[in-house]
C-alpha cells in the first residue's frame, strides 16, 4: 500500500473498513465482566494486500492469538458477558501496544520482514489508527461502563525461544485486587482438578511488560482487571478446548457470585 493508493480511499470506504474492525457481543448483558479480545482476528483490510505477506503467515501466532475468537465467544455466551472482539490482525496494528512501541506495527516476524510495515509513513499510520485503533478504543470505553472487572483474553505458544512453557493457563496482573486474588485461588483449585497447570504472572509477568488495553481501561480507571493467557495448542483440539472452556466458565461464574452476588452469573 503506497501513499498514492492511500490517498484514493474515500471517506465511505474508510468508514466501512472501520465498521468492520470490531464486533460487540451481548453488550447489554448484566454480567460484571467485560471480555476483550484485541488479538482475536487475523484479517488485513483489503487495500493493504496482506501487508505483502504470504497468506499462511496470517495464520501464525505472529498475526493472531490462535483459538481466542472461539474461546471469547464461548465465554461470552455461557457467562452471559459482553465482549469486544477485534477482527484485524495485530500485524496491521497492535492495539495492546502504545503507539511508540516497535511492535505497534511490527516490521518482522522473527527475522522475516513484513513488507507493508517496513515503510509505513505518517499518513499510513494515521489511517490504520483511524480504521483499526479508534473503533476498538470507542467500543471498549462504551462497553466498560458499569463493569466491575475487565478480562483481556489471549493465547500463547507452548515453546518460546526454544524454551518450553510449563503453564496451561496464565493469569497476568499488575495490581493485586480481591478480583485477581479470587481468580487465582479459584482457578488454582479448579485447574488442578482438571489437570491444568495454572501460572501466576506466567508465561509473562505483566509487572515487567507492556499492556496498553488494561493499563488504559482497567488500572487507570480504577477497574480490577487481568490478562488471561491460554496455551494455544489446547484451544486447537476440541477435547482440550472443551476442558479449558468449562474450567474458565466455572471459575469466572464462581468468582462473580462471590464478589458481586447481584446480578448473579449462571454457572
Amino acid at each position: 500500500m503506497n501513499a498514492a493508493s492511500l490517498g484514493k480511499l474515500d471517506d465511505a470506504t474508510v468508514a466501512a473498513l472501520a465498521d468492520a474492525s470490531v464486533e460487540w457481543l451481548r453488550i447489554d448483558a448484566a454480567s460484571p465482566y467485560l471480555l476483550i479480545a484485541e488479538h482475536a482476528g487475523n484479517l488485513v483490510p483489503a487495500p493493504w494486500r496482506d501487508l505483502g505477506l504470504a497468506v499462511p503467515y496470517l495464520g501464525t501466532h505472529f498475526a493472531v492469538d490462535i483459538g481466542i475468537d472461539a474461546l471469547t465467544r464461548r465465554l461470552s455466551q455461557t457467562l452471559r458477558a459482553p465482549a469486544v472482539i477485534a477482527h484485524y490482525s495485530r500485524l496491521f496494528l497492535d492495539y495492546n501496544r502504545p503507539a511508540g512501541e516497535w511492535d505497534f506495527m511490527r516490521p518482522d516476524l522473527g527475522g522475516i520482514p513484513v513488507p507493508g510495515n517496513l515503510a509505513a509513513d505518517t499518513a499510513d499510520r494515521q489511517l490504520r489508527t483511524r480504521i483499526a485503533w479508534a473503533p476498538l478504543e470507542q467500543a471498549i470505553v462504551e462497553a466498560a461502563v458499569g463493569r466491575q472487572a475487565l478480562v483481556s483474553v489471549h493465547s500463547f505458544t507452548p515453546v518460546m525461544g526454544g524454551i518450553t512453557r510449563n503453564v496451561d493457563i496464565g493469569v497476568l496482573w499488575r495490581e493485586q485486587s480481591p478480583f485477581v486474588t479470587s481468580v487465582l485461588k479459584t482457578l488454582g483449585a479448579h485447574g488442578a482438578a482438571a489437570g491444568l497447570r495454572i501460572g501466576d504472572n506466567e508465561p509473562y509477568d505483566w509487572r515487567q511488560a507492556i499492556g496498553y488495553t488494561l493499563n488504559q481501561h482497567g488500572l487507570e480507571q480504577g477497574r480490577p482487571c487481568l490478562y488471561l493467557e491460554v496455551r494455544n495448542d489446547l484451544l486447537s483440539d476440541p477435547e482440550t478446548f472443551e476442558l479449558v472452556s468449562r474450567t474458565l466458565e466455572t471459575v469466572f461464574a464462581t468468582v462473580a457470585i462471590s464478589l458481586w452476588p447481584k446480578p448473579a452469573v449462571a454457572v
